[in-house]
């Protein structure tokens, strides 16, 4: 079993929801990794939500392992989420490696990871439920590092815009218009507290990508 120590260390405890990289193979073989939040059953159980017309659920459903990737870097959430996009493109395969007890990809510059079997698995209501144990865990060491809230925000951010996304395609575009305010507040929090920095770049190109959609991330207010 996994020691309980070593999760809460992690962030990760029992009812607690956590925002992650999820990697896994396609069927052909291809590393895939796509961000969501997961969250601990018991000690030893990992909950895994994808929507079901999603990559992730297609490789959990037939592949039936992965690797859950703690991260903090705006640019791994948006490059994960929004690959294909212009201001993304695609995933290189040099930021995976393989796993070591299951046959998965990890995320190279995650700096812990979760190595996942799924033991269950179900759909409804349009997303899956799979129950995975988990195998093995690992964290790699690192440095104390000082806080900035423009981490925050901008994955903060990255979460929200696949919902606008979502939501407009669904026609709710009063909560995507509401989502869409959140991340122009959240964008100008970044530009004030950390100018030039790898989460700034990756406001931009938030901003960029939600303005093809026709979302404009108008100068607001400070909110934050």
């Amino acid at each position: 079993m996994v020691s309980p120590e070593t999760l809460r260390k992690l962030g990760l405890q029992p009812g607690r929801i956590v925002e992650v990289i999820v990697a896994s193979y396609t069927a052909e073989g291809k590393p895939h990794a796509a961000p969501m939040g997961v969250l601990l059953e018991g000690w030893d159980t990992i909950v895994i939500r994808p929507y079901v017309e999603t990559w992730t659920y297609r490789n959990l459903e037939s592949q039936r392992q992965c690797t859950v990737n703690l991260t903090g870097s705006p640019k791994l959430f948006l490059s994960t989420a929004f690959k294909g996009e212009p201001e993304v493109g695609e995933l290189p395969e040099d930021i995976f490696l393989p796993a070591l007890k299951v046959k998965a990809p990890r995320l190279r510059n995650a700096y812990g990871w979760l190595e996942v079997e799924i033991s269950s698995g179900e759909a409804f209501e349009g997303r899956g439920l799979f129950k995975g144990r988990i195998l093995r865990v690992k964290a790699l060491p690192r440095l104390p590092e000082a806080y900035c809230r423009a981490g925050f925000a901008a994955v903060e951010s990255i979460i929200h815009a696949t919902r606008v996304l979502a939501y407009s395609k669904a026609g709710r575009r009063g909560e995507a218009d509401r989502l869409a305010r959140l991340i122009a507040g959240y964008r100008s929090l970044v530009s004030r507290v950390a100018p030039g920095s790898e989460a700034e770049e990756t406001m931009e190109k938030l901003a960029s990508i939600l303005s093809r959609y026709g979302f404009k991330l108008e100068a607001c207010r400070e909110l934050f």
